[in-house]
């Protein structure tokens, strides 16, 4: 799909639907019609303009989707700020992506990974692959009667810029930003339960891209009779390790879940469940742009690849891409997704475990907020949980996902953590993953025999 026939299709959705609103955010709600009169105004301002990148580094809000649409339209490289980096990687943001001799060719945005490590990288993506998933993501959830998607992510997530923002406009719907206060949620790692369903009662929204914290959110509101179930008709989930008892309980409420698999360098989503039928455990057949192929256990993805790493040439235009995670295929074709070859752990006895699995596990017991487990083979298997429950509390969490577990996967030791693990302390990824590394390095003296 190209830049043109994305507008035209915004162009179209105006023209046929004249009131249809396009976007609504706490201050105001615009149609189709002024949204493409306002993202033509800024088109024309950034023409203008002698520079060839921009940072888009504000809040969610109808200002920061116009930006990025007219940067796009102007065929200028857009910069989404993370608003959860530390000024330090904000700096180093801005220091990296303003010089052009860093960019691979045809660059249009310059996502920045959410980073297990403190040290993102950006990657740069062409908008004919930010398209193309866009389109590749229609043809799976067009169907899908779908008329007002709440945004939840930063809009600095990509899988929140395209799944959520471009492809609602792509389909014509509407799309609500709300500031995080209002939507209850708190950084990666805090969530206010009564804000966020007071604003999935007030906005109604009937599409959500959620973690699997807030998926749980959502399950706990229905199960107390706070949400009604019947309000959505497709809640996407991704980024994240999804645990099977959780997907079971939220398909036998008859809520509406897609569990999908992507990653930033192939512009994001690479395979999805189909709504009609999503089969738990998997994240479906891979989309109609992907290619997907095994190695060794290893996922290896093609046919929407990234233009490369910022300022690592060597990384530039590749065919392939190795994902560093493992799969496997199901009887049907469905992928199913391991865990991350460099996380996992081999004991002293041989046996490969993932820690997402043991994770996982642990956050379905109630009030275990966090956990984080470690292991080698000269380091029993060692949980750090967060958690403001007592410690004779936990002892029976972890006795009970222990007797579920086969004796070599058991958690062995575990710790209770000060604090939770959030972007603030650089211990969390602005998606919610675990940045292993930093965690480790801050509670060395507990990963120790």
């Amino acid at each position: 799909m190209s830049i043109m026939e994305f507008f035209e299709r915004l162009q179209t959705n105006a023209e046929r639907f004249p009131n249809q609103l396009a976007l609504t955010d706490e201050q105001e709600a615009i149609n189709y019609e002024t949204l493409l009169h306002r993202v033509a105004v800024q088109h024309e301002h950034y023409r203008q303009q002698t520079g060839s990148v921009f940072f888009i580094d504000k809040p969610n809000s109808i200002d920061w989707v116009i930006e990025d649409l007219a940067l796009l339209w102007a065929e200028k490289v857009s910069v989404p700020v993370p608003p959860f980096f530390t000024d330090e990687q904000k700096r180093h943001l801005v220091q990296q992506a303003n010089s052009s001799a860093q960019l691979p060719l045809a660059t249009a945005k310059i996502t920045y990974t959410s980073g297990t490590t403190g040290e993102p990288k950006g990657v740069c993506l062409s908008a004919e692959s930010q398209l193309a998933t866009v389109k590749a993501l229609a043809e799976r959830l067009g169907p899908v009667k779908v008329k007002r998607h709440l945004v939840l992510m930063p809009l600095a997530v990509l899988l929140e810029n395209i799944a959520g923002v471009y492809l609602s406009l792509w389909l014509g719907h509407e799309i609500v930003l709300v500031n995080s206060e209002t939507a209850g949620i708190k950084g990666s790692s805090s969530l206010c339960a009564t804000s966020f369903f007071r604003a999935l009662q007030d906005y109604q929204p009937d599409s959500l891209i959620l973690t699997p914290a807030l998926l749980t959110a959502v399950i706990a509101g229905v199960e107390h009779d706070q949400l009604d179930r019947r309000q959505f008709k497709l809640l996407a989930i991704g980024g994240a390790k999804l645990p099977l008892p959780l997907e079971l309980k939220a398909l036998e409420l008859g809520l509406p879940l897609v569990h999908g698999y992507g990653l930033s360098e192939f512009c994001s989503v690479v395979a999805l469940n189909v709504p009609c039928h999503p089969v738990a455990g998997t994240v479906g057949k891979p989309l109609s742009h992907a290619q997907v192929v095994l190695d060794d256990g290893e996922i290896l993805v093609s046919g929407n690849c990234m233009l490369g790493y910022l300022g690592e040439p060597d990384s530039w235009y590749p065919q392939t891409i190795r994902t560093g995670d493992f799969g496997s295929w199901d009887a049907e074709g469905n992928l199913c997704i391991g865990g991350r070859l460099k996380n996992i752990i081999v004991t002293s006895f041989g046996r490969n475990i993932d820690p997402e699995w043991l994770e996982a596990l642990l956050r379905l017991q109630p009030n275990i907020v966090q956990a984080a487990i470690f292991g080698a083979e000269q380091l029993p298997i060692t949980a750090l949980i967060f958690s403001q429950e007592s410690a004779d509390f936990i002892a029976a969490c972890v006795e009970a996902v222990n007797s579920g577990l086969p004796d070599y996967a058991q958690i062995e030791r575990y710790f209770l953590v000060p604090e939770p693990f959030s972007t603030a302390n650089q211990q969390l990824t602005g998606t919610g993953r675990l940045r292993r590394e930093q965690i480790a390095r801050n509670y060395s003296q507990l990963l120790t025999v």
